[in-house]
């Protein structure tokens, strides 16, 4: 899904839903993983804000970026 953002703002997005392997249904709620990034076709890489990935509701879970992952103009693939 597309989504405009700023240049140099923090901005918080809902990133799912993800499921269990097993019945490719079940709400994947204790997930603990990484984010990366490439700002406008560079090589990924880790996401500066240190704010923790937390599960919402229903296997979706919210990421934080703050002003120095949006600080590139172009694209952004997460």
């Amino acid at each position: 899904m597309a989504r405009y953002l700023k240049q140099s703002t923090s901005a918080t997005f809902k990133m799912g839903p993800f499921v269990s392997p097993l019945d490719g249904y079940t709400a994947a709620t204790a997930l603990s993983f990484a984010v990366s990034l490439s700002k406008n076709g560079a090589a990924l890489g880790a996401r500066s804000d240190a704010t923790a990935i937390t599960h919402d509701a229903d296997g979706y879970y919210l990421v934080t970026l703050n002003a120095t992952d949006t600080n590139t103009i172009g694209r952004l693939k997460i």
